[in-house]
């Protein structure tokens, strides 16, 4: 069974959880999404750092986008309210990131997860959400998904639909934003 075949199910449910049903309804608010892409730069620059620590980053050179997420947030938010804080929730899977960070195929798979996500459904949302999108535009897309796919694994499976976990976890964290 292929990694992408082995969170299917995982996948759907990311999908299916009210804050995605509410990006692709064009509903969601844009103070949410604003929150959204602060809440990423946290465990993005987790996961990035990870990797290029465990050295899996050779051949990604125009994979770390947790500079752009900021960048994004930072057009994004209004000036005159607070800035938002790390949700607990956020918190709790950077925490779980650092424990697992020196190992090599655990980070892939949370590394598969996020980022493949960018490069497939993060281009339809880029034509939904009227927001910048700095952190979902890639040099050479077609070339970093197949040095991605060249680093995966089969038994990265169950580390991956973990990471779907998380992505639910913190989605449905927006729930009580949302109605």
């Amino acid at each position: 069974m292929s990694l992408k075949e082995f969170t299917a199910e995982k996948h759907k449910e990311a999908e299916s959880t009210l804050f995605m049903k509410s990006v692709f309804a064009k509903t969601l608010p844009m103070n949410l999404w604003a929150d959204w892409t602060y809440q990423k730069t946290l465990f993005y620059g987790a996961i990035e750092g990870a990797a290029g620590a465990n050295r899996l980053l050779s051949d990604l050179p125009d994979l770390r986008r947790a500079f752009y997420l900021y960048l994004d947030f930072d057009e994004m938010w209004d000036k005159n309210t607070p800035r938002p804080t790390f949700r607990p929730v956020v918190v709790e899977y950077y925490n779980y990131l650092l424990s697992i960070g020196k190992d090599p195929d655990k980070i892939m798979a949370h590394l598969y997860t996020w980022h493949m996500g960018d490069l497939f459904g993060g281009q339809m949302i880029k034509k939904i959400v009227d927001a910048p999108h700095r952190s979902l535009d890639f040099t050479d897309a077609k070339t970093l998904m197949t040095n991605i796919r060249g680093k995966l694994n089969d038994s990265m499976g169950e580390e991956a639909n973990i990471a779907f976990d998380w992505a639910i976890h913190m989605m449905r964290d927006y729930d009580s934003s949302l109605g």
